[in-house]
C-alpha cells in the first residue's frame, strides 16, 4: 500500500511538471479544497515560488476564506474575486454563450469560473496559463456522495462513468470558461498517464468497503 501511495505521489508531481513550460507567468485557481491547493503546492514548490493564485466566491464565502489560508501558507501573490448575486444572474446569458449548454448545474458552476477568468484577462495580462484542480473529484472519489457506495466495486463503476461524461460537464465548463477570455486551462489530475495508473489500483485499496 505505502508503494502505490508513493506512486500515486510520483505520478502526480510528473504531471504537474508536464504542465509547466510557458513564457508567460503561472496562475493557480485555488478554491481552498485538497485538489486546488495540491496542484498550487506542485506548482510553487517546481517553480521556486512566485506564483498568482485566484479564488472566486461571493462575500464570505468559506472556499474565499480557505484559499487564502492555503495561498499565505504558501506566499503566492493571491487575488480575490468577489461578485453579488445580481452579477452574477447578470452573467448568465454570457456565460451560456461562452459554454454552448444549457444545463442548469453546469451554467451554475461556470458562471464564477467565467467572472474569475475575466478578471485574470483584464488584470493580470501576463497571466495565460492557469492551473486547476479539476478531475480529482472524479478519479479519486472526493464526491461525498462516495462515502455511500454499496461497496468499492460500484464505486469504481461510478468513477468510471464520471469520467466517460466529463466531456459533457465539468471539461467543458472549465474549458470554455477559461479559453473565451483568451486563457489556457490545463489540468494534471486528468494526465493520461496520472488517470491510467490511478484507476488500476484495485478499487478494495482505492476506497475501501465499509466493515
Amino acid at each position: 500500500l505505502q508503494e502505490i501511495k508513493s506512486e500515486i505521489r510520483n505520478q502526480l508531481i510528473n504531471s504537474v511538471k508536464k504542465r509547466l513550460q510557458s513564457d508567460r507567468k503561472i496562475g493557480c485557481l485555488l478554491s481552498g479544497g485538497l485538489d486546488s491547493s495540491l496542484v498550487t503546492a506542485l506548482v510553487n514548490k517546481l517553480t521556486g515560488g512566485n506564483i498568482i493564485t485566484y479564488s472566486v466566491g461571493l462575500e464570505g464565502s468559506v472556499d474565499l476564506a480557505a484559499a487564502r489560508k492555503v495561498a499565505t501558507h504558501l506566499g503566492t501573490e493571491h487575488h480575490e474575486i468577489i461578485f453579488s448575486e445580481e452579477l452574477g444572474l447578470r452573467s448568465i446569458p454570457s456565460v451560456i454563450n461562452a459554454i454552448e449548454s444549457w444545463d442548469t448545474t453546469t451554467i451554475r458552476a461556470s458562471t464564477p469560473m467565467w467572472l474569475m477568468c475575466k478578471y485574470i484577462a483584464e488584470n493580470t495580462p501576463d497571466v495565460k496559463v492557469i492551473m486547476s484542480g479539476e478531475g480529482a473529484d472524479e478519479v479519486c472519489q472526493g464526491y461525498l456522495y462516495f462515502h455511500n457506495q454499496p461497496n468499492s466495486s460500484e464505486g469504481h463503476k461510478e468513477s468510471v462513468r464520471l469520467l466517460r461524461d466529463l466531456i459533457y460537464f465539468d471539461v467543458l465548463r472549465s474549458d470554455r470558461s477559461v479559453s473565451c477570455h483568451g486563457l489556457e486551462v490545463r489540468v494534471p489530475f486528468l494526465d493520461k498517464d496520472f488517470v491510467n495508473f490511478y484507476m488500476s489500483i484495485p478499487p478494495e485499496l482505492r476506497c475501501p468497503d465499509k466493515k
